[in-house]
């Protein structure tokens, strides 16, 4: 009888065992469908996904294309506003010049005055103590405007302290019609102490002085004055004005001292574009403290005519995740007229929009590499 129950008791125990290991295995399969079922809605979500994905990576590329496009327009914008201001500086500088030799040129001269000329000419040749007295009688005289501006170029050729303070004299004139003229005249002699004098003219004088003690400083090649006063600049007018200066002197250094004091930064990249100063513009390209300032540097490194920028830009080009750098590496390239480096970018390019940009950068210049690619564009072909 005690048998019977044990054995009726483990027949029960194993009944539980397999109840629970059915239970068990019944909660696994749940889980297992679940899971798939997740998976599955997974999968479904992923393949709802990846269209979208797909649609969002094309949206993107679009629109850097456009951008690509936008910039470039962009930055042809700034090119022509830079050529425009350029172009007028140039122009009221002509119009300057013109003016001042209309008043004091006619058409031809006189017989009077060939001959008083030719007077003058021959005190160049005459001692100071026998010349001055005859040529300040000339300047404060009846002689015709032509005929003093000769007797100031005598003057100026004079190495003495009476002739340079006449000439000095006549400079600090505040309505003298040969004001401007005895500057211009101190910058051709050359006079060290009469250039030094010029700083206090520039700065009583009104724009017009100022611009002609530039140009005598420039004559002169005295790149310390022009320096210090771009230093001493009151105006971002007044400092254009001596930068530029600096820039047709070719003074890399002092230009480069003016960048290291962070001001008149836009100024400084037309002058080291001038100044031929490739390693300034090149690093301005890279860490200057603005993207406009980095833009305006790269597309200025077009203006220096050297193989070694044309390398730069089509490297800056290459390297740089910027778009408008490398709209500007582009542009610099077209004025550098570099239509072969452009023909490489052209023909290595898959992006139909950066093409576009590349051969609009090559009809510019012109030239046979332009025609290749319009040719070949038009066939639907590669360069």
């Amino acid at each position: 009888m005690k048998t019977f129950a044990l054995i009726l008791m483990l027949m029960l125990i194993a009944s539980g065992d397999l109840q629970a290991q059915a239970d068990s295995d019944a909660r696994t399969a749940q889980a297992d469908s679940r899971a798939a079922q997740a998976d599955s809605r997974v999968a479904q979500a992923d393949s709802r996904a990846a269209p979208a994905a797909a649609a969002a990576d094309a949206a993107r590329v679009e629109a850097q294309r456009a951008e690509m496009i936008a910039r470039s327009h962009e930055s042809g914008a700034r090119v022509a506003e830079q050529q425009a201001r350029d172009a007028e500086r140039m122009a009221r500088d002509m119009a300057r010049d013109a003016q001042r030799n209309a008043r004091i040129r006619q058409a031809a001269p006189t017989e009077q005055e060939q001959l008083a000329i030719a007077a003058l000419e021959g005190l160049m040749a005459a001692p100071p103590e026998r010349a001055l007295p005859l040529l300040k009688r000339v300047l404060e005289g009846q002689q015709t405007e032509l005929v003093k501006m000769r007797a100031l170029f005598v003057l100026s050729q004079i190495d003495d302290d009476e002739a340079q303070k006449l000439l000095l004299d006549l400079a600090r004139k505040p309505d003298g019609a040969l004001r401007l003229e005895a500057v211009r005249m101190i910058g051709i002699g050359g006079n060290a102490n009469s250039l030094t004098a010029l700083s206090g003219i520039y700065k009583s004088g009104d724009s017009e002085v100022r611009q002609e003690v530039l140009n005598a400083y420039l004559i002169a090649g005295r790149k310390a004055e022009v320096m210090q006063l771009a230093r001493d600049a009151t105006t971002e007018e007044e400092a254009s004005a001596a930068i530029h200066i600096l820039g047709a002197m070719g003074a890399l250094s002092e230009l480069r001292q003016l960048g290291q004091l962070g001001k008149h930064s836009g100024e400084l990249v037309r002058a080291y574009a001038v100044a031929g100063d490739l390693a300034s513009l090149r690093a301005m390209a890279n860490s200057a403290k603005t993207p406009e300032l980095r833009v305006e540097a790269t597309r200025n490194i077009g203006i220096i005519g050297s193989d070694e920028a044309a390398v730069a830009l089509r490297e800056i080009y290459k390297s740089s995740k910027d778009a408008q750098v490398r709209g500007a590496a582009l542009e610099g390239l077209m004025i550098h007229g570099d239509e072969k480096g452009l023909l490489e970018i052209y023909r290595a390019s898959t992006d139909p929009a950066e093409k576009q940009v590349v051969l609009r950068q090559l009809t510019i210049i012109g030239g046979d590499a332009a025609m290749e690619a319009i040719d070949a564009a038009l066939q639907g072909k590669t360069p």
